[in-house]
């Protein structure tokens, strides 16, 4: 038997630079794909935000943005209906799954009652706090104020998923902080 001599660029060096052309070559196309996508994207999200906001404002005709400072860090967005139906508020507050992954738009009316809610994102236990989204759950809360929201009591929470419930309660008791805040400065 004849061993076979060992190259070290074969063996080693050719490998290597194979390997880190194919991962320079497809990270090239992941940035084209990344910067065609993102307007696509963009868009999308902007015309869900503006769908969810005439969902839970139902009498609102078209929405101004307002700049507010101080508002809860929860608050990201805030919208006046311009026939002055009320507000919107979008909210990225704590969920089960951590900081930031419970997404939702909340309307509340001139008199300080929420008109509605709708859930854009979340990152609850499927089949379980997921049930945020179901309309039993959320159909408790049109009509109530924020008294009604800060008493836990007052809140029908999903067997099994009270943190979710919680958090949700919480992101609504953020939105009620900032009706006030606006509301005040209009």
């Amino acid at each position: 038997m004849t061993k076979a001599k060992s190259n070290v660029v074969s063996d080693f060096v050719a490998p290597i630079a194979v390997l880190v052309i194919i991962c320079v070559v497809m990270s090239c196309l992941l940035a084209l794909t990344n910067n065609a996508t993102a307007p696509i994207i963009e868009e999308a999200e902007r015309k869900a935000k503006e769908e969810a906001r005439l969902e839970v404002l139902p009498g609102a005709d078209s929405f101004e943005q307002l700049n507010v400072d101080g508002l809860p860090d929860a608050v990201t967005e805030v919208y006046k209906a311009a026939n002055g139906a009320g507000y919107t508020f979008s909210l990225k507050a704590q969920g089960y799954g951590g900081k930031g992954t419970l997404n939702l738009t909340v309307g509340i009316d001139m008199d300080g009652k929420i008109t509605g809610t709708k859930v854009l994102s979340h990152s609850e236990t499927v089949g379980l706090g997921s049930k945020i989204t179901n309309d039993e759950f959320k159909n408790q809360f049109p009509g109530k104020d924020a008294s009604y929201v800060s008493d836990i009591k007052n809140i029908d929470t999903i067997s099994g998923a009270t943190r979710s419930s919680n958090f949700y309660r919480l992101a609504l008791t953020y939105a009620f902080e900032a009706f006030d805040m606006v509301k005040e400065a209009a």
